[in-house]
């Protein structure tokens, strides 16, 4: 680096045209009368990335300090630059450790962009309750049923969110894949309490009502027991995102079981016994 001048003070610049080959780029260079030093990323014998050398890399080379400490990093000027980047050095066979789950790449979202997706988050979130709601009615067709089995869905949502606003839960994807099995396996389970207590006949007393319910509360217990089971390695073992979405199907399966489940049974049960 030293001998090719890429230690200048302040470091070099670069106005690589990748369109160009590298002759083309040195006598385009030659005749603008500047030098330009570019550090190139080749894969297949193709210039796939061109980056200027900033200035404390530049006193890196000149110092000697990168003998002993040989690391760099790139940054471009848009995100699909920057995912082109990864997957060439992915692709490419590299002399060195490349760090890019870590710190090799980084990205946000800039916060008027996250306000442009709150809008369409709740009309999607309106469209799923009134599609699952139809969907419940239409089975049971009875509205003193179906509306406290959505209520109480909803209310599982509601406390999910506030499990992740409390410990600081970032709603990625992983999150809000594990929100969507909650909401699905609760639908289910309260499909499973009001058919084990609605299709078997009428209730005369609350002692039918609680066999009945104890019964449906089996099925859901040794389900959620599974599903615990299944996901613990995952919630534990650090992989990523399939961690983020282990942890909130359990909590998520956790208070369905202790919290939604028992309370859509209390509520059922003032409706039957009161109807009946």
């Amino acid at each position: 680096m030293q001998e090719y001048g890429f230690d200048q003070e302040g470091g070099t610049t670069c106005r690589y045209d990748r369109n160009r080959t590298v002759e083309q780029n040195m006598e385009a260079f030659e005749e603008a009368g500047v030098e330009h030093r570019c550090l190139l990323t080749v894969r297949d014998g193709e210039v796939v990335f061109a980056a200027r050398v900033v200035s404390d890399l530049a006193d890196s080379f000149r110092t000697g300090q990168f003998v002993q400490s040989p690391v760099y990093s790139s940054s471009a000027g848009s995100f699909e630059e920057v995912r082109e980047l990864e997957i060439n050095l992915k692709a490419g066979a590299l002399p060195t450790e490349l760090d890019i789950e870590n710190r090799g790449t980084t990205f946000y979202l800039l916060p008027s962009l996250a306000q442009q997706f709150k809008p369409l988050s709740l009309l999607t979130g309106f469209a799923a309750v009134i599609a699952v709601s139809l969907m419940v009615f239409v089975r049971y067709r009875r509205a003193d049923v179906a509306m406290p089995m959505i209520l109480t869905a909803a209310a599982e949502v509601y406390v999910l969110l506030g499990f992740a606003a409390a410990v600081g839960l970032p709603l990625e994807l992983s999150h809000i894949a594990g929100f969507i099995a909650v909401i699905g396996t609760g639908v289910d389970d309260l499909v499973i309490i009001a058919d084990e207590i609605m299709q078997r006949g009428n209730i005369e007393t609350s002692r039918v009502f609680e066999s009945r319910f104890r019964k449906a509360f089996w099925v859901i217990g040794a389900a959620a027991a599974t599903t615990i089971i299944a996901m613990s390695p995952l919630a534990v073992l650090s992989l990523g995102d399939l961690r983020g979405f282990a942890i909130v199907t359990i909590v998520g399966v956790l208070v369905g079981v202790l919290i939604t489940r028992p309370a859509y049974g209390d509520i059922l049960r003032v409706l039957v016994l009161r109807r009946d």
